[in-house]
């Protein structure tokens, strides 16, 4: 398992999810670029979409809502339904196509849309941009709130 984001690479996996939205080749450009050592933007994507995907179908399934033993019940049984198999795979995809994409901007590009469009999904937002926009704003917040 990838070890968890810093708030910067939050941070940049949120720039990225944006600058794709509005679709900002010149921002994923320099966004792409990562220094010695850094992971890819590709992987951070993929890896953030992956955890906001689980953290929204929790929220949508009411799951997140619920607390100690009653929570642990409804996660055995989510597990087992197919939401949870599409999930899965979807998080499985999105880490793969991270790895193909490598540097390439449209690649990252593609996927950072395709993430936010899978995370979208489980939303009343849907294409709403001033609903799109309140959520990069919450999702820059939240990575601030986590730096301290």
């Amino acid at each position: 398992m990838p070890p968890e984001l810093t708030p910067d690479q939050v941070m940049r996996a949120v720039a990225a999810l944006e600058a794709a939205w509005v679709s900002d080749d010149d921002a994923l450009a320099t966004l792409v670029q990562s220094g010695h050592g850094e992971r890819s933007l590709a992987e951070l994507v993929a890896q953030y979409g992956a955890s906001r995907l689980q953290t929204v179908v929790l929220v949508a399934t009411g799951i997140a809502h619920l607390d100690g033993a009653e929570q642990q019940e409804a996660l055995t049984q989510w597990r087992e339904g197919p939401v949870s198999h599409v999930t899965s795979v979807a998080m499985t995809m999105m880490s793969g196509w991270a790895r193909a994409a490598g540097e390439d901007v449209q690649s990252t590009g593609d996927l950072a849309r395709h993430a936010l469009q899978a995370i979208l999904s489980f939303t009343a937002i849907g294409d709403d941009p001033q609903g799109v926009r309140s959520l990069f704003a919450y999702l820059r917040e939240d990575a601030v709130a986590h730096s301290s």
